[in-house]
């Protein structure tokens, strides 16, 4: 901004020696001339400057200039102004690649868990196969494919930070036909999708540990389990919801289940804790995800996903 501005634009290539020779060599340079400044425009009216380079995780990674059109005016006092800026923007600088490690680190940690698949699941699968394939070959090739579906959703979604809920939809279906052969009569799943938040991108593993964890943890004797899955619009937010009618959670349990890692037989904590922690993660708010439940009642898990504009539009 100021003088000199129509030709020396920020994120522009080199409009000075100068720059050049502080990024270079990663100091502070001074020039009290126009020759000193090399500016290739004929006019300009610049005729100091001091150029500092900017430094993040001791690598230069940028300069900041402060030009003048009096040479008299580049004391003691502009220097020392100049540092001070010049330190304070690296900092800042090197606050934020700090906190864009954390991110990286975190998202290492999340994708390292969104790639654990259950072998038992697997070979439980394989086996009900191997024994379709004399009684029932369609069957079997059926289940196959949506084998294949469900482990290459998997692997996906390792390597993704959002999905489509239609994606993530085909991956509890293709889990569910394959647990509804294993389990015949034993549970009903049931959908209520608005249509067009299909095309809402969400964190992968979502919804599928939610529904898988029902169908594994809260069967109970007295009824046959219901797991209800449901997205729709409210306030600009999509919501997420999967319920079943289960046998619930503990009062003490429900406390820590969710803020931290649970080792268990069951083994339900480590899903949910992974899910809240990536909701957090992208969206930055903790009530984006809640868990009620109910001793002999069932389980409730909501989550809400901002809505872009485009989406809300379309």
């Amino acid at each position: 901004m100021g003088a000199g501005s129509d030709h020396h634009e920020p994120m522009n290539s080199f409009a000075t020696k100068l720059t050049k020779k502080a990024l270079k060599e990663g100091k502070i340079i001074i020039a009290t001339s126009k020759d000193e400044i090399q500016c290739f425009y004929m006019d300009c009216p610049l005729s100091a400057a001091i150029v500092l380079p900017l430094k993040a995780l001791n690598k230069t990674v940028g300069s900041l200039k402060l030009y003048y059109t009096d040479s008299n005016k580049l004391d003691k006092v502009e220097k020392e102004l100049a540092d001070g800026l010049s330190k304070l923007f690296s900092t800042q600088l090197e606050l934020a690649e700090a906190e864009l490690q954390r991110k990286l680190v975190k998202d290492a940690e999340i994708k390292a868990l969104q790639a654990q698949m259950h072998p038992h699941f697997l070979f439980n699968s394989l086996n009900i196969i191997s024994s379709l394939i004399r009684t029932d070959a369609d069957q079997a090739r059926k289940l196959l494919i949506h084998l294949s579906t469900f482990f290459r959703n998997n692997l996906q979604g390792a390597r993704q930070t959002l999905v489509t809920l239609e994606k993530e939809l085909e991956h509890i279906e293709a889990y569910l036909t394959i647990e509804q052969t294993r389990f015949p009569s034993k549970f009903n799943v049931e959908f209520q999708i608005e249509p067009h938040l299909k095309t809402v991108q969400i964190p992968p593993f979502t919804l599928q540990p939610l529904v898988e964890n029902s169908i594994r943890h809260a069967f109970s004797k007295e009824k046959k389990l219901l797991v209800t899955v449901q997205a729709y619009e409210f306030n600009n937010d999509m919501i997420l919801i999967t319920e079943d009618n289960g046998k619930g959670i503990s009062p003490e349990l429900l406390n820590t289940i969710g803020n931290e890692k649970i080792q268990s037989k069951e083994g339900t904590g480590t899903a949910l804790w992974n899910i809240k922690k990536r909701i957090e993660e992208i969206y930055g708010e903790k009530e984006y995800f809640q868990i009620k439940s109910d001793l002999n009642t069932g389980t409730k898990v909501s989550i809400r996903i901002p809505l872009t504009q485009e989406v809300m539009e379309g």
